[in-house]
């Protein structure tokens, strides 16, 4: 897995390469990070946010990593830009939270920024 940084803001202005979407279960962003998310693709993609957390239920969902009732599915259209909040108790002990795309992964583009 790839340990995605998240970038933090400032008044000036951050810089960041934006990123390619990876494979389910191949990419990790930082828990309690916002995701811009943007898809460059001729078709919808589903992303796949895995939640590493150990609790019993988290906003409904079973723990886990694994694509299915352990992580949070997205759909993003042809061409539409998202914000999307990773929450912070989606972590897993390194505070690491799974991300990932279908299909295509490289024609979905996103920046994590710190929240």
């Amino acid at each position: 897995m790839t340990a995605q940084a998240a970038l933090t803001p400032i008044s000036a202005g951050t810089i960041q390469a934006e990123l390619s979407g990876a494979a389910p279960g191949t990419d990790t962003v930082p828990a309690g990070s916002v995701l811009l998310v943007r898809n460059t693709g001729a078709g919808t993609h589903v992303l796949t946010i895995g939640i590493g957390a150990t609790q019993a239920f988290l906003d409904g969902l079973l723990p886990g990593t694994v694509p299915g009732v352990a992580s949070r599915t997205i759909s993003i259209l042809t061409l539409q830009v998202m914000a999307i909040r990773i929450p912070a108790n989606y972590g897993d002990a390194n505070g690491r939270v799974p991300f990932g795309v279908d299909g295509t992964p490289t024609e979905v583009k996103y920046t994590a920024i710190n929240a």
